[in-house]
């Protein structure tokens, strides 16, 4: 068997999620690890997820720091804190990416670019085209699209706001859900019939 077989065998599925509105309160530029709160579904969401064979990897927008509103050490303290408060209720994630700019500066990380997912997968060896984004943005959703994937929309956090931006967009989301806890559900189970 070839190089390129074996390494493909050993890909996995990710669910890719949104961070600020899908697994924590949405608090506008969160700069305090005092301001994050997880929802109470979040870490058996991500561990049904993970049980059902998904790397969970979050990926994020993050241009409060191109605003100069908080700092990457600021991101920093924020995402120790969320990484131990999902500990805490026994969950963990497989990769963390942000991405520090606005539109302004056409970065290629920016979601809905792929330049975060394209980057987990090389390094956390994901099959694309068998994963998901979850978030409560258009910008998620698309996300998945735009890598060959799936996205799904959840109505928390910023998500209820931005069903009518879906009429609006030709791509749609796979589904749009309640929250992560319904996302978790619906792709567990898209994923086993395909």
């Amino acid at each position: 068997m070839g190089k390129s077989n074996t390494s493909k065998s050993k890909m996995t599925p990710a669910v890719f999620l949104d961070r600020d509105g899908t697994i924590i309160y949405d608090r506008n530029y969160l700069s305090s690890p005092d301001q994050v709160k997880l929802y109470s579904y979040a870490a058996d969401s991500i561990n049904k997820l993970r049980a059902a064979g998904f790397k969970i990897i979050v990926v994020t927008n993050q241009s409060g720091i191109a605003r100069k509103m908080f700092t990457e050490k600021d991101l920093a303290k924020v995402h120790k804190k969320f990484l131990a408060l999902l500990k805490e209720q026994g969950a963990k994630i497989d990769g963390l990416y942000y991405c520090p700019h606005i539109d302004d500066d056409k970065c290629v990380c920016r979601k809905p670019n792929t330049g975060m997912a394209l980057q987990a997968a090389k390094e956390h060896n994901i099959d694309l085209k068998k994963s998901y984004v979850v978030g409560d943005s258009v910008r998620d959703y698309i996300l998945g699209n735009n890598f060959g994937g799936k996205g799904v929309l959840v109505l928390t956090g910023h998500g209820r706001k931005q069903v009518l931006k879906v009429k609006k967009e030709k791509t749609k989301p796979l589904a749009v859900c309640l929250n992560l806890k319904q996302a978790a559900r619906l792709i567990i189970y898209d994923a086993k019939k395909n």
